[in-house]
């Protein structure tokens, strides 16, 4: 691919994921991320808690904040920058999908879940777009043999787990295909040439790639050097505390909420896919099937066996299943006149849904099952209204039990506004949810005005009468 030709598909990947950046709220989840990278920056305050996924999003972010101000547009350009480089590297594919490497980067670019998570303060695209680079890497050096590609390798993947835990499940998959593969074309002369086999060049590599990894990890996980209880935190503990999530069927779907997700959204990616179930069948047994072939397939089918099982079932992790989809589907796709006429067709409907979805409708987490309990404009109104009343003087402290009052913390973050599960009496304005209502009247206080936090979920300002 022509560079001109790459530089005008960045251009349109910065341009779609930069453009109203600011509309849309800064989510539940954004917010408490975005928070933690602002405590980073002013407090000099980290402490790795798997629940809110690696370090590398809030030191990410942290840097950004002191370099551009700390803003909802600057939390959300790691995920952003991750995504366009993934769009990078995709290009780069072509040397092993020909023509259809253009299929598996516009689905890069504007399927919908990729699209709207790309400019979400999340940390899933940065293990999409690092992974999508460290295969360009690890087939790199599969036909060089340049060690620059295996370090290269190890730096992204070192990323990708200080990022968030599903990092390990791309690290299986990634090693457990290195290892199949080579079984299955070497047999067992492949385990005896990689175990009991080793040259200067080995050995370099082996250590070379242990320290970059090593070094990587120990900075993030351990606060700088600070905290070296990070390391158990960040890998034994962070197992312990997903598989303890899966036991307790946190956020526990039904088997069939991804499969809906994809068909209503993700068609494209999904209909190339089964498509290709048939070429690669047919290929098999030809025994005509590329190492990148199997991977491709090896991807798209553990990820959608790993996801599924998961009782953890939330919309983003969709991007985990999309992409290596598009992938398996776009290296299929058959140059007929049929073909192209129903790539073209899903194209369009996908541009459709996916501008839909990231730039209209992004508010309505009530009828589109790839957002996920979205923050409303209403939030952001009683912020502005918290921020007006503390400006002027008045007393003004937000109550709430069960510190379900985000993202007002983020909001309030430059005003001293005080945040309290207890009762404290003596303010002349409350904030408080719809549950604790009735508690705040019975200490006085009549209802101001009432506003939509998530869908259904209301908060109420109360003033002492």
């Amino acid at each position: 691919m022509n560079r001109k030709a790459v530089a005008l598909i960045l251009l349109v990947c910065i341009a779609t994921r930069l453009y109203a950046l600011d509309a849309r709220p800064m989510d539940h989840d954004e917010s408490v991320h975005a928070w933690i990278a602002y405590r980073l920056l002013t407090n000099h305050v980290y402490t790795y808690d798997p629940a809110f996924h690696g370090p590398f999003l809030y030191y990410a972010s942290a840097f950004l904040f002191s370099v551009f101000g700390d803003c909802g547009v600057v939390g959300r350009m790691i995920p952003v920058f991750f995504s366009i480089l993934g769009v990078l590297f995709a290009c780069l594919y072509r040397r092993w999908m020909g023509n259809n490497v253009h299929i598996f980067i516009f689905l890069m670019l504007f399927s919908p879940a990729v699209l709207y998570y790309s400019r979400y303060m999340r940390n899933d695209m940065i293990l999409v777009g690092s992974f999508i680079a460290a295969v360009y890497a690890y087939f790199r050096y599969s036909e060089t043999s340049e060690e620059r590609y295996v370090y290269a390798a190890t730096l992204f993947l070192a990323i990708m787990a200080c990022s968030k835990e599903n990092a390990y499940i791309y690290l299986a998959t990634l090693l457990s295909f290195a290892l199949f593969y080579g079984l299955y074309s070497e047999g067992w002369r492949y385990a005896v040439r990689m175990l009991l086999r080793w040259d200067f060049k080995k050995v370099r590599m082996a250590i070379l790639c242990s320290a970059i990894f090593a070094l990587i990890f120990t900075f993030f996980y351990t606060s700088a050097f600070s905290d070296f209880s990070g390391l158990w935190r960040g890998t034994a503990g962070a197992v312990e505390h997903w598989v303890k999530m899966h036991e307790q069927n946190d956020h526990w779907k039904p088997p069939g909420y991804y499969a809906k997700i994809l068909v209503e959204y993700e068609f494209m990616a999904l209909g190339l896919a089964l498509a290709g179930i048939f070429y690669l069948t047919k290929r098999l047994k030809e025994r005509k099937c590329t190492k990148f072939e199997l991977f491709a397939a090896y991807w798209a089918f553990t990820a959608l066996l790993v996801y599924h099982f998961l009782s953890h079932k939330v919309p983003w992790l969709t991007v985990h299943m999309v992409v290596p989809l598009a992938l398996f589907g776009s290296l299929y796709a058959r140059n007929t006149k049929g073909a192209r006429v129903a790539i073209a067709v899903a194209a369009i409907a996908t541009l459709i849904v996916a501008f839909h979805v990231t730039y209209i409708n992004y508010n309505d987490a009530n009828n589109e099952d790839l957002i996920y309990i979205q923050v409303q404009p209403t939030a952001v109104k009683l912020s502005e209204v918290i921020k007006e009343k503390f400006t002027a003087g008045e007393r003004i402290i937000i109550y709430e039990p069960k510190n379900d009052y985000w993202p007002l913390p983020w909001y309030l973050r430059h005003y001293k506004v005080p945040f309290s599960t207890e009762w404290i009496p003596g303010y002349t304005y409350v904030i408080t949810s719809e549950r604790e209502e009735n508690v705040v009247k019975e200490e006085g206080y009549k209802v101001m005005g009432r506003y939509e936090i998530r869908p259904g979920y209301f908060m109420v300002l109360m003033k002492k009468k």
